[in-house]
């Protein structure tokens, strides 16, 4: 297993107790994630120049074709 998200190395923290997660094109990465909407939003502030744009916590990597989202279990996208 890697501890990065493709395809742009994204190192998302692998910790236990995670509550949500990184979805990008449909995947949702479930070993790594996030306690709460702090450390999400910590964790996309950290992306710091790599990031194009963000919109809550949809958010979109620079180079990258498609958006990223901050999503709960169920796959349902965080409100900010």
């Amino acid at each position: 297993m890697t501890d990065y998200f493709e395809p742009h190395r994204l190192t998302i923290p692998v910790q236990k107790g995670s509550r949500l997660f990184v979805r990008r094109d449909g995947e949702i990465a479930f070993d790594r994630g996030f306690k709460n909407k702090n450390e999400a939003s910590g964790w996309i502030n950290g992306l710091d120049y790599h990031l194009d744009w963000r919109a809550g916590f949809t958010f979109k990597i620079r180079g990258d074709s498609t958006f990223m989202e901050i999503v709960d279990r169920k796959g349902v996208l965080i409100k900010p």
